[in-house]
């Protein structure tokens, strides 16, 4: 393992987090926010965060070698693992130098929170925090949903990594996977124009239904990214505007589809985009769970009609697409309502998109391996292939699905069995350890739709930190960390 390489690639990444943190610094000046009592005001925490983070990224870019040429597939799993983790360290000083989040656990909570695209939060009250510490949370979401993309398909290859593993480790399955152009760097700009071209548009489109700029920015940031940040307690609910909800619903969805079918749509293949099994897959799973939902809302609480369909509608899509926004408080639904939210949590958006959890083709593929299983009980000698799109799977792609799929739920009893420990009641403990490793935030019980994480214990909040990252790294980019074979010459 070429460690100095390592850190060198992350102090390039670190210089360029410090140009980021200036646009906060920006929107601090502009609002001239006071400070909190014995904490400094949000203008110097601005200041000093990007100078810290130039300075020590110029120092491990100058001091350390490159050796770019001597770089490897572990090395660029290492680079990826410790970059998001730098970052979020750096990401957390604004919130614990201006007293925001007072305790560095929150504060890296926080700032973890906001680079994986969770959306879990420890403020208890939002919209009393500084404007420029809304608008850095908000954006940093905005950097992460493209966060891996950037690092696999824009900046290794700049560096001479080999980096189509990483982005088939996003994507599941080698049969499923279709590079847009036959360079990796020209995907990663066609990936970045579609992301700026959805921001733009979201942004006016919020802003003509109503909303000030502030808050077309930072919600188009949150939506496009599916990460669920809000500057206001109420989250979306806050505006209680049907427009408003119609554009981040329609943005929403489109933030849980493949990029590479936002491209088919761009070159109007539109037969590609309905085709895609996976695509059909998520938009029936929406379709039917808004029904299921409303027809629940509609029968236990004699919702109007039109009530339940558009809060059925608003929270299916959102907890699909692992956003996490909210207009009603789900956790006061009836109880199968509320288990049948847990198990869409579990399954979000398509891969290759901004969305957490396991992806819509690794359910696809398990019900494939099933029906496989349970036709060789029929036909013993007969050998069947698992197909997507008319294309068999590798076996080792099969086996790559089960094996995630494993450890996702594994490591969630496991976290919820450790989050209990420390106090919380199982409710909790449970979709705490499942909003966290699945990148979705909001949960049930005392980490509900209307809640926050800042009651839970130390222990437990750590424990949730390491799950967003695993999670947003897809369990193997961590893993492979601790094997002694990747550190061996």
């Amino acid at each position: 393992m070429n460690i100095k390489a390592i850190f060198n690639v992350v102090g390039v990444l670190l210089i360029l987090l410090s140009g980021l943190l200036l646009l906060p610094l920006g929107v601090s000046i502009y609002f001239d926010t006071p400070a909190i009592d014995g904490f400094m005001d949000t203008t110097l925490a601005f200041t000093l965060t990007p100078i810290l983070s130039f300075g020590i990224g110029l120092a491990l870019w100058k001091l350390l070698p490159s050796g770019i040429e001597m770089l490897r597939d572990r090395e660029g799993f290492a680079i990826v693992a410790l970059s998001w983790i730098s970052i979020a360290l750096i990401g957390a000083l604004p919130y614990l130098l201006t007293g925001v989040c007072p305790r560095f656990i929150d504060a890296f909570f926080e700032s973890m929170s906001g680079f994986t695209t969770t959306g879990a939060s420890v403020l208890t009250d939002i919209d009393a925090a500084p404007k420029a510490i809304l608008f850095w949370r908000n954006l940093t979401q905005w950097v992460g949903g493209m966060g891996i993309i950037l690092l696999s398909l824009a900046i290794f290859p700049v560096l001479g990594i080999g980096s189509f593993h990483l982005f088939k480790a996003e994507i599941p399955g080698g049969a499923t996977v279709e590079r847009m152009q036959p360079r990796l760097a020209e995907t990663a700009k066609i990936l970045w124009k579609t992301y700026l071209v959805l921001t733009v548009a979201e942004a006016l489109l919020l802003r003509g239904a109503g909303l000030d700029w502030f808050d077309a920015i930072c919600h188009t940031f949150s939506t496009v990214a599916t990460g669920g940040f809000s500057p206001h307690n109420g989250s979306i609910g806050y505006f209680d505007n049907l427009y408003v909800e119609t554009i981040i619903i329609f943005f929403m969805f489109l933030g849980g589809i493949n990029f590479a079918l936002h491209y088919q749509l761009v070159s109007r293949n539109f037969s590609q985009v309905f085709k895609n099994p996976e695509f059909r897959f998520y938009s029936l799973m929406i379709l039917l769970g808004t029904v299921v939902v409303a027809l629940g809302l509609r029968t236990s609480s004699a919702e109007p009609t039109d009530q339940a369909l558009r809060k059925a509608l608003f929270t299916v899509v959102s907890i699909n697409t692992t956003t996490g926004f909210v207009t009603d408080d789900f956790n006061l639904w009836p109880d199968y309502l509320r288990l049948f939210m847990l198990a869409v949590m579990m399954i979000g958006g398509c891969s290759g998109s901004t969305s957490g959890s396991l992806k819509a083709i690794r359910f696809i593929l398990i019900f494939k391996i099933v029906l496989r299983e349970l036709q060789k009980l029929v036909h013993p000698r007969a050998i069947f292939h698992v197909k997507v799109s008319g294309k068999t799977v590798p076996p080792e792609d099969l086996t790559n699905v089960v094996a995630l799929t494993f450890l996702f739920l594994g490591l969630s009893t496991a976290g919820a069995v450790f989050i209990s420990l420390s106090g919380p009641n199982l409710t909790t403990s449970v979709s705490a350890s499942i909003a966290t490793l699945f990148n979705i935030g909001p949960g049930l019980g005392q980490v509900g739709a209307m809640g926050h994480y800042a009651e839970l214990p130390a222990f437990a909040k750590s424990i949730a930190i390491s799950f967003m990252l695993l999670g947003r790294l897809e369990i193997y980019g961590i893993l492979l960390l601790f094997l002694p074979m990747t550190w061996r010459k």
